[in-house]
């Protein structure tokens, strides 16, 4: 048997060293800011929050090119091995489409769609590279992952509705009535779509502490041998206190990490997730 490759989108938000860590090849994403077309590493968050709040652009991200999984699954492939390919969901990018076209007449190559966003799809990934690593073959990794998939559990919150309502995804009304009300929205994965859970109200690190016991609790039955946080521009303390949460409920490894391009541009600031395993 060959080489088996593990490969990403970079919207997993795991950043180089820990693409360097699980030996994970990665898909890089475009973002567009003006008229300006970056790939997505070239762009920070902070560039982000300033197109956004002082040039008053809207960015946009751009999936994938089909030449660009093509190129990763033959050179990957070349010597006989393997590549499993993990995408951010269908439902929320091209790139899922993009990846199964490139790899519609190769054999060796295998494109799950995570039907998650930002670190679950690179949880699943970290999970198929140690499997790798335990020496299990092509075929067994495939069974484990895809039982793996629904069992992803996916939660944040964000402060308010501003990026959203930015980007078409709330109305005025709601962004309106969320700021005047200071809710706090929260958001789940839901078989690969991002939609709206329990609100929360009042100031914003109050709410993430109720959000955070919420979430602990939805825990009990977890994985608990890895919890991903992840999160955009928010106070010190306030990470500090979610990822000893987690790890005061049992998980051996707590990840901390901070939100790529992708999740940025449509959450922007003050958002925090918790993901992890049924």
């Amino acid at each position: 048997m060959g080489k088996i490759t593990i490969s990403v989108d970079n919207t997993a938000d795991l950043g180089e060293e820990l693409y360097k860590k699980y030996n994970l090849e990665v898909i890089y994403f475009g973002v567009v800011i003006g008229e300006e077309l970056y790939r997505d590493t070239e762009v920070k968050p902070e560039d982000i929050y300033k197109a956004v709040e002082k040039d008053g652009l809207l960015p946009k991200t751009n999936a994938a090119l089909e030449i660009d999984y093509r190129e990763l699954f033959e050179r990957a492939t070349a010597d006989g091995g393997h590549i499993i390919h993990f995408s951010i969901s269908d439902k929320l990018s091209a790139s899922h489409a993009n990846a199964k076209r490139a790899a519609r007449d190769m054999e060796r190559v295998h494109v799950i769609d995570s039907k998650s966003v930002s670190a679950g799809t690179g949880l699943l990934a970290i999970k198929a590279s140690e499997m790798v690593r335990e020496g299990k073959s092509v075929d067994e990794i495939l069974a484990a992952i895809h039982s793996l998939v629904d069992k992803l559990d996916a939660g944040f919150i964000i402060k308010d509705l501003n990026y959203l309502y930015r980007g078409g995804r709330a109305s005025g009304l709601k962004l309106l009535g969320a700021n005047l009300l200071k809710i706090r929205p929260s958001l789940i994965v839901n078989d690969g779509k991002v939609i709206p859970d329990k609100k929360f109200k009042g100031a914003f690190e109050n709410a993430v502490k109720d959000w955070v016991k919420m979430r602990v609790a939805q825990t009990e039955t977890a994985d608990k041998g890895l919890a991903i946080i992840v999160h955009s521009d928010i106070p010190e303390q306030t990470a500090l206190e979610v990822v000893y949460a987690f790890k005061s409920a049992g998980f051996r490894e707590v990840l901390r990490l901070v939100t790529g391009t992708t999740l940025t541009t449509h959450c922007g600031r003050n958002m925090i997730g918790a993901l992890f395993i049924r």
